[in-house]
Formats: structure tokens, sequence, C-alpha cells
């Protein structure tokens, strides 16, 4: 099968992924039965067999919530993020505190909404000119894109769930080393190519719906690692993340579908969730990255 994903193409001509080493992970996408799921088995990296489909007009023609499901106002939009939104903000408010601070792809708007008044200044990109509008009337300086940006000191720059959208990540992290100052720091959240739920217990009903069309590429930590030095990046460190625990998954294997963190939350306690954590960070099979890296 012909590959046109130009990440992939990038990892090849750096030596990380082998074409010989491709194969087909998943045959469709929850969204899409033209675009199927690709796997370099020699670096673990898992993207879609094509990346045409996401030019970057593909989201500036997006209505303002079209993302985020069943919601048609922020309000409902910011409800259905909140967990995520909130757990960043006390992962990262230490980080940005005082700082001058640039969020690409931000969105709703929700992490702004919650970090914000802790940074000197606060500025954002997001592609979708309907939501840029609408977030630019609560008050916040936004762009379409970085290149549009015109500050070129900021402290701390941060991409949440974004980087893997992008069809040139390449592109777009330059651009953002471009913006920051000496020794500033750059935090990249992403979905992780060696999730539990199918690097190891394959779970179908899952794969059909994670795998969608808006999600180029699942990197490993030596693909992101790859970008971000090329990039310009140094000091990087990369950490596991689990966003989802334990009766999540279990829910998965029963059940075959998502919510089980809520729908069975009698099968939670932070004892819990914090020890599988911990396991799946030891084993490397955490379902998100998150690096930490400087100018």
């Amino acid at each position: 099968m012909r590959v046109e994903n130009k990440t992939i193409k990038l990892l090849c001509q750096w030596g990380i992924c082998d074409e010989k080493a491709i194969k087909i992970f998943s045959p469709r996408l929850r969204d899409r039965e033209d675009i199927s799921v690709m796997k370099c088995h020699k670096s673990g990296v898992i993207f879609l067999s094509t990346s045409k489909h996401m030019e970057i007009s593909h989201y500036a023609e997006k209505t303002a919530f079209s993302l985020y499901y069943k919601t048609k106002t922020r309000k409902e939009a910011l409800l259905s993020y909140y967990e995520d939104d909130s757990r960043r903000q006390n992962q990262f408010q230490d980080l940005i505190r005082n700082s001058t601070w640039l969020d690409i792809g931000t969105g709703v708007g929700g992490i702004l909404d919650l970090l914000s008044p802790f940074a000197k200044k606060a500025v954002a990109v997001e592609p979708r000119e309907k939501m840029a509008k609408l977030l630019r009337k609560e008050g916040y300086e936004i762009y379409n894109d970085v290149s549009k940006v015109p500050f070129n000191e900021f402290g701390v720059v941060t991409f949440f769930h974004t980087l893997e959208h992008m069809t040139e990540p390449l592109k777009v992290l330059k651009g953002a080393y471009q913006k920051m100052a000496k020794d500033a720091k750059i935090v990249v959240e992403i979905p992780h190519a060696n999730d539990f739920l199918f690097s190891f217990l394959n779970v179908e009903d899952f794969k059909n719906f994670t795998f969608w069309s808006e999600h180029l590429v699942l990197h490993t930590r030596q693909s992101l690692t790859a970008f971000l030095e090329k990039a310009g990046f140094k000091n990087i460190v990369i950490k596991g993340f689990q966003r989802y625990p334990l009766a999540n998954h279990l829910h998965w294997l029963r059940e075959g579908k998502p919510h089980g963190q809520i729908l069975w939350s009698a099968l939670r306690t932070n004892e819990l969730d914090t020890a599988y954590s911990n396991l799946l960070k030891e084993i490397n099979m955490t379902d998100t990255l998150v690096a930490i890296a400087e100018k």
C-alpha cells in the first residue's frame, strides 16, 4: 500500500521508520473507510495511510464546536474537557506562572481559562476562524497560525494533544521555536503509539473507536524526540502519563465501549488508579506521552 503521510516520510528519511517494516494495523477509521491505520514494526510508530485530507483548510472551515461531540455551546464544550484541562492546570501552572505563554491549538480555550491567570502574558493559536473569533470576544489574543504571532520572546509554549493533528509538525515546531526566548520551555502532550489497550490487549472495539481521520500519527518516545531535535530543541525529557484508569480498560474488555471511568466508577480509588498508572509507566504502555524540552 502506498503511504502518503508526510510525517512518516520524514521518519523514514531519518532512519527511524523503514518502509519495508510498515504493515496495516487496522483496515479503517471510525469516520472513514477509505483510510487505513498503518504501523511501522521497526519503530512502533502508528499513522494513517494518508494525510492529504488534513490540509490546514480542513480546520479553518470547521464550525466552532464541530470537533466537540454533542456540544453546541462553549460552556458545554468546556465541561466535556474539564477533567483534562484541570489536570493540565495542576501539572503546569508552576511552569507558566509569571511567564509569557503561547498555547498552540487551543481549541475551545478551556486551558486558557484555567492557566492564563497565572501567566504574565497569554497568547494562543487556533486555526478555526469561528472559534478564534469567539475566543477573541472572550478577551483572548488569538491568531490563526503561529507565523502570525507578533511576539518572539515566549517563556513557555504548549501543545496539548494538537501535534498529532498537523500535516507538517516539523514546520510548526520550528515556527514555535522561533517565537521562544532563549532557554524557554516547550511542552508537548500527545497520544502514545504504545497504548496498552491496542499494543498489548489488542482490543478491536477500542481500535475501531480511537483511530480517526484527524489523528495522523501516534508517536513513540524515539519519534517524538527526533522531531523535537530536528526543530532545534535540547534537554528533552519524555515521560509517560496515563489519562484513563483501570475501570476504563476493564469496561473496554467487557463491554467494548468507552466511559468506563464514569460508568464503573465504583471500581476506582485513588490508590488503585495511581498504582495502575505507575505500572503502565514502568512498562512504557501509557496512553499519553508528555515531552518537556528547552530552546
